[in-house]
């Protein structure tokens, strides 16, 4: 075989074109087949998305489906997630879902009342929460985007299994919380007291963690109902106390954006 000269250009079909015209010959790859690219593939996405949960590649008759099932935020998880990397997953949670306690008619009224004096003193003028939706939130389940059955029923079942009386509740103090500067939340506290809803919540946290729900558990809790959402600071003042007796407590699927509460369940607390 003849030997080429430096101004010779390539005769080879394995070097690139352009070599001879002073790039840098090489060997172009194999071609690869769609499964080995799709592999390389997702090797690109969980690298650039280190945050993205757990999820289960299967394969059928050459069909390919990325799953994953959990919370978008539950108090220490993440916000968002991609259910599919094919599909318009959505970005944000739409549907919250909590345990709570509700006053009835009458304290409601009253506490809307209170709310609209202390706004009007200082200077809020935002929109208060409507009377229909003053609650105490026992425990935060989850935010998601669509809500996951399994975690509603686990939700269910630790309730049902609870045997309580009912019991008292006093609030006492108005005072912001800390949030964003634009949507602190003003709400109704209770100053101290409250033995007997703090003993209760610590029953339905035993019962949450029984049924597999022990991540929505927190130690710490201070009894509340939000009033309004506003960028002024309202340090803490002692109210007029306002006292109703809890009769039950609900599972509560609220739309998140739409100012909606839709009850999922209801246990009367009757020892």
């Amino acid at each position: 075989m003849a030997k080429r000269g430096p101004g010779d250009r390539p005769d080879t079909v394995d070097e690139h074109p352009f070599a001879a015209e002073g790039g840098l010959p090489f060997r172009p790859s194999r071609p690869k087949d769609g499964l080995a690219r799709f592999f390389e593939l997702m090797e690109v996405v969980q690298v650039l998305s280190p945050r993205w949960p757990p999820r289960e590649l299967s394969q059928d008759l050459g069909g390919f489906l990325l799953s994953g099932k959990v919370p978008m935020s539950s108090p220490q998880d993440d916000a968002s997630v991609q259910s599919s990397l094919f599909g318009n997953a959505p970005l944000v949670p739409t549907d919250r879902l909590f345990l709570g306690l509700y006053p009835d008619a009458a304290t409601a009224a009253r506490i809307d009342a209170l709310g609209a004096e202390v706004c009007a003193r200082h200077g809020i003028r935002g929109p208060r929460h409507q009377p229909g939706r003053l609650h105490i939130t026992l425990f935060h389940i989850g935010d998601w985007a669509g809500l996951p059955t399994d975690t509603v029923e686990a939700a269910r079942t630790a309730a049902a299994s609870l045997r309580a009386v009912p019991f008292p509740i006093t609030l006492d103090e108005v005072a912001s919380f800390s949030g964003r500067r634009d949507k602190r939340p003003l709400v109704l506290k209770a100053g101290g007291g409250n033995a007997a809803l703090h003993a209760f919540r610590a029953e339905l946290g035993t019962a949450l963690a029984r049924n597999g729900l022990g991540r929505c558990v927190s130690r710490t809790f201070e009894p509340h109902v939000t009033l309004a959402y506003a960028a002024q600071t309202v340090d803490a003042e002692a109210v007029t106390p306002i006292t109703w007796t809890a009769q039950d407590f609900v599972l509560v699927h609220s739309l998140l954006g739409q100012t909606r509460h839709v009850v999922l369940g209801r246990w009367a607390l009757e020892g």
